[in-house]
């Protein structure tokens, strides 16, 4: 009993921060859900990820629908892909899936894919800062944090793409999104995507070495407390992908 009071009592505290976050940022018109995949073979993973995407293309006129994430540092294991769906509303994504879970060739799809893959956690984020979509084949680092000031963050953040472009790495895009259903470990998801793998090597180079990052980290740590750190980077099929690995 004294463990379920402190969970519930801990969801009620995460809760109460959400709902006080929600005031203090006016939304961006994308929301994302993030669904954690395990799978012995990610490659292959995101084939069948591809013969997905050409039906929800055809079906919805969006290309790609998915995009697939492989975890490189994550602290669980690196067969953990994450899949990305991203809409403007709850609204549309709702719709969106609607459609798509009724459609034969993806309950088919569903039950072929079935064996390689274990379905884990899924969590809706709305965004509230949004530089734009990740270049295809994106190496990311991403952060989840509880934030208990959310617009004090937000400016905290913008003051990173200055610190960043000073490090020779202007081009980094940065994504923050509320948590509004799901996981309850954290009430943000910050993600920080540059386009190679060179790139990100060199943020973090930055990061860890930089005494304006440093100074901005030593700051910020009031706002937020960091529940984990990952790096993931894209292997969705892309269209011109698909069809060199059809042909080969």
């Amino acid at each position: 009993m004294k463990i379920t009071r402190r969970v519930l009592a801990s969801f009620a505290t995460l809760l109460a921060a959400c709902l006080l976050h929600a005031a203090d940022s006016k939304p961006i018109a994308r929301v994302i859900a993030i669904t954690d995949i395990e799978t012995d073979d990610p490659g292959a993973y995101a084939v069948w990820v591809a013969r997905y995407n050409q039906i929800a293309k055809d079906r919805l006129k969006i290309d790609p629908y998915l995009r697939v994430y492989q975890s490189i540092y994550d602290g669980h294991g690196t067969g953990r892909v994450r899949v990305v769906i991203g809409a403007a509303s709850v609204a549309e994504l709702s719709k969106n899936t609607a459609v798509l879970e009724s459609d034969p060739a993806i309950l088919e799809f569903n039950s072929q894919v079935r064996g390689m893959r274990k379905m884990g956690p899924r969590v809706l984020y709305q965004a509230i800062r949004f530089d734009g979509p990740s270049v295809k084949g994106a190496w990311n680092y991403n952060t989840l944090a509880v934030v208990t000031d959310e617009s004090g963050y937000l400016k905290a953040i913008d003051e990173l793409p200055g610190i960043f472009s000073a490090g020779g790495l202007k081009e980094v895009k940065i994504g923050v999104y509320r948590v509004l259903a799901g996981r309850n470990d954290h009430t943000h998801r910050i993600t920080l995507s540059t386009s190679s793998s060179e790139q990100l090597a060199k943020l973090l180079d930055l990061m860890a070495n930089n005494d304006r990052v440093a100074e901005w980290l030593a700051k910020s740590a009031k706002l937020r407390t960091v529940v984990a750190n990952t790096v993931s980077k894209e292997i969705t099929k892309y269209a011109e992908m698909a069809g060199r690995s059809a042909a080969d």
